[in-house]
């Protein structure tokens, strides 16, 4: 068994994105957050989690928030900003990684869903810095 640790991401498209993000609901969506609670798992706009990353930063006096500068520059940016809009991450808690056996069943009921023109993608992701762009120093 492996050290490393997992996160599932999806990327959707902008009408799924704005009915997760909204709370009204689409079938899909409704099925996203079923499939979510049935692993104890909450669905996360990466938009969403930068903008509250600066903002908490803003509050608590960025000196102390190593990635606000690359992440506030990432969230003005228009062509990041609507690709980041469309990703999701899966989150135990406040845990962005989990075990292997807990992505992989996540990943499973993600994909009997089946790709479409909504969601267009899943990816299990793992912790090795290896196979992962780092953030800037």
């Amino acid at each position: 068994m492996s050290d490393w640790l997992y996160q599932v991401r999806i990327r959707v498209s902008e009408r799924l994105s704005e009915s997760l993000r909204s709370g009204n609901h689409s079938d899909l969506a409704n099925n996203l957050d079923e499939i979510s609670n049935d692993h104890g798992m909450s669905l996360v706009c990466t938009y969403d989690a930068f903008k509250g990353y600066c903002d908490e930063a803003e509050e608590n006096g960025i000196e102390d928030y190593a990635l606000y500068d690359w992440t506030k520059a990432t969230i003005e940016n228009p062509e990041k900003k609507a690709k980041h809009l469309k990703s999701f991450a899966f989150y135990r808690g406040f845990e962005q990684i989990y075990e292997k056996e807990l992505a992989l069943s996540l990943e499973k009921k993600l994909l009997n869903l089946g790709l479409s023109e909504d969601l267009l993608e899943v990816k299990v992701i793992d912790s090795n810095p290896a196979n992962n762009p780092q953030p800037p120093k």
